[in-house]
């Protein structure tokens, strides 16, 4: 009998410890301070692309930036370009008529040796296709705010994008391109706006 009770003594003590262990905390995406970018070529003309229109959820055990879980989505629609191209070029190119949204899921978060640069795993779906990606950059936590930002280099043709010869009056892009972001998280409930599942209209670029 003792044994029994000295038993359920100790699980109900673990029990509290492992609830606090497994918390997890959750974080919005904040739009006013987050953006996505390409960087490709067209001939001999560099070609910029942005999209501010983010939406985006994580959730994270305490500050532990390596627990880190979550996506961010934006709307092909919602990409401006430098030079600009026509809307509908760029819905084209992305299969953005039949796969509006371009998803980024999250699946690991990891540090490199001495301190170096953070990679942040995860899976790349556009045009209807999911691919691994891997970001290099950096993940810093403050309080109730997650700061994450990396750049990645793909070959759209992996998501089934073949770029073509003329491409909104350029010639000729590339299918290699840079992509990068910025996300910035508040803690739920500390006043950012979380109705982020609608997707305005693009905008002009910004640089």
């Amino acid at each position: 009998m003792r044994t029994l009770i000295a038993l359920i003594a100790t699980v109900a003590g673990v029990m509290p410890l492992a609830r606090a262990v497994c918390a997890q905390s959750a974080y919005v995406l904040d739009r006013s301070n987050s953006r996505v970018m390409f960087r490709g070529r067209a001939f001999i003309q560099q070609i910029i692309g942005r999209s501010e229109e983010l939406a985006g959820r994580v959730v994270m055990s305490g500050s532990d930036v390596r627990s880190l879980r979550g996506d961010v989505r934006f709307n092909v629609a919602s990409i401006a370009t430098d030079p600009a191209v026509e809307s509908e070029d760029l819905l084209k190119l992305f299969g953005g008529h039949r796969h509006p949204t371009i998803t980024f899921q999250v699946d690991s978060v990891e540090r490199g040796a001495d301190l170096g640069p953070w990679t942040v795993h995860g899976r790349l779906t556009m045009n209807g296709v999911t691919r691994p990606v891997a970001f290099f950059g950096q993940a810093n936590v403050s309080g109730r705010q997650v700061i994450a930002s990396g750049t990645a280099g793909v070959d759209v043709r992996e998501w089934g994008i073949n770029p073509p010869r003329r491409f909104g009056g350029l010639i000729g892009m590339s299918p290699q391109i840079t992509l990068s972001f910025r996300a910035e998280f508040r803690a739920r409930g500390g006043g950012v706006q979380t109705t982020a599942l609608s997707f305005p209209d693009r905008r002009s670029i910004q640089r």
